[in-house]
């Protein structure tokens, strides 16, 4: 088991879109994902009155609690989990309840002796992983304080229950809590120039993911090709689609990455302006 700890972000919507990797929707429903919440959402009551929410209500469900005094601009939305090893069991709805609950406790989210809890939800959107979003913000308005080294204890955490759950434990584990923390794939404060080389890198001949992806799919389709079997040759057609759409894309992104790099004289200088119109005077009456 593998425990991670996310960077916190300013809004729940983002939070959540991290554990659904893409941003939320207004359409899609997220009830029969969530496994655990917070103690006053009843599973049995009130959560049924919320099965047909939308993961943007979800998300402005977790953002109701405000805060008693201004927090600055520190981020107050929480989202870490933790990761099954892929041979692991499969564990019961129950089990993947009792996991949230202790993990959330293990953050400080749960209810102080003589205070509120926050709001929380667990989910669960890709087999064997488990994603607990969180707001900061107890019921009461005050700020939860999370322990100094949240990601070690997590991890710790995530030992306990290997053992009670006999469960594949992580190998090797993480030392620093430095390794625990995923890091953004693109910094918020990440320059044109600097985007351009990281899509460099996916797109590069040699080394980069995209390309290699892209000569294994043409690679395996013809060695397919020359197969007896029908599905291989069908998997060898799929392939072949595939790496065509690859190389289509890595066309745009290589054209992208370049304009980044070197936009044109026109559009250097040039800033988006708003386009809203301005709201007109009412009219007087006579």
């Amino acid at each position: 088991m593998i425990a991670r700890l996310h960077r916190r972000q300013h809004t729940a919507e983002a939070s959540l879109g991290n554990a659904l990797e893409r941003p939320v929707s207004f359409t899609r429903e997220l009830s029969h994902r969530i496994v655990a919440s917070w103690d006053r959402l009843d599973l049995r009551s009130e959560f049924a009155e919320r099965e047909g929410w939308s993961e943007v209500q979800w998300a402005a469900h977790l953002s109701q609690a405000q805060p008693r005094s201004e927090a600055g601009d520190s981020p107050r939305f929480l989202h870490f989990g933790i990761r099954l090893h892929r041979l692991d069991r499969p564990l019961a709805p129950a089990q993947w309840s009792e996991i949230a609950h202790r993990l959330a406790r293990t953050a400080g989210l749960a209810a102080p002796m003589h205070g509120e809890p926050c709001r929380w939800i667990a989910l669960q959107f890709r087999h064997g992983r488990l994603d607990v979003i969180a707001s900061l913000v107890r019921e009461d308005g005050t700020l939860a304080r999370t322990p100094r080294r949240l990601a070690e204890e997590l991890a710790r955490q995530a030992r306990i229950l290997e053992t009670e759950f006999d469960l594949i434990p992580a190998r090797p584990p993480a030392a620093r809590e430095e390794q625990l923390i995923a890091e953004p794939l693109v910094a918020a404060e990440a320059t044109p120039a600097q985007i351009a080389e990281q899509i460099r890198a996916l797109t590069d001949e040699v080394n980069g993911n995209l390309a290699q992806a892209r000569h294994l799919a043409e690679q395996a389709g013809h060695q397919l090709a020359t197969r007896p079997e029908v599905y291989a040759r069908r998997g060898a057609h799929q392939l072949e689609w595939a790496a065509g759409r690859l190389y289509g894309l890595l066309h745009d992104l290589e054209g992208t990455a370049e304009t980044l790099a070197n936009p044109p004289a026109l559009l250097r200088n040039a800033v988006v302006r708003s386009t809203r119109r301005p709201a007109r005077a009412a009219r007087r009456s006579r």
